[in-house]
């Protein structure tokens, strides 16, 4: 293989790359326009049938995801939770002290658009 047919080659990959991502896409996006047909084409009884199935399977993933997962809030200590309660309420009470120094110094710099206040 010489070196000046290596740019052809990639170019040549790359065309079919991308040929072969914007069909796929296609494919994908046909097939959902379809199920969101095949949905609306089933009677309301079927649909509400259909719903409830998924809101018992969304359900059933919730509650494994749960068991497997980080301990839950209840589970941790009272004196923890009281600990952490307070450290998020510390936590937001300096961004919203500075968030009111930001605004009172734009006000003060004539962006805040305060009344009664001019710039001479």
């Amino acid at each position: 293989m010489i070196a000046s047919e290596l740019p052809v080659i990639r170019t040549a990959m790359k065309r079919r790359l991308a040929l072969s991502l914007l069909l796929l896409g296609l494919f994908a996006s046909a097939a959902g326009v379809s199920a969101q047909g095949y949905w609306r084409d089933l009677p309301p009884d079927e649909r509400r049938q259909m719903r409830q199935q998924m809101r018992e399977h969304w359900q059933q993933e919730r509650e494994l995801r749960r068991d497997e997962g980080a301990p839950r809030w209840r589970d941790v200590p009272p004196e923890d939770r009281r600990r952490l309660r307070d450290d998020m309420r510390e936590q937001r009470g300096w961004q919203d002290q500075r968030q009111q120094q930001r605004a009172w110094g734009e006000q003060r710099e004539g962006r805040g658009g305060g009344r009664g206040w001019r710039r001479d």
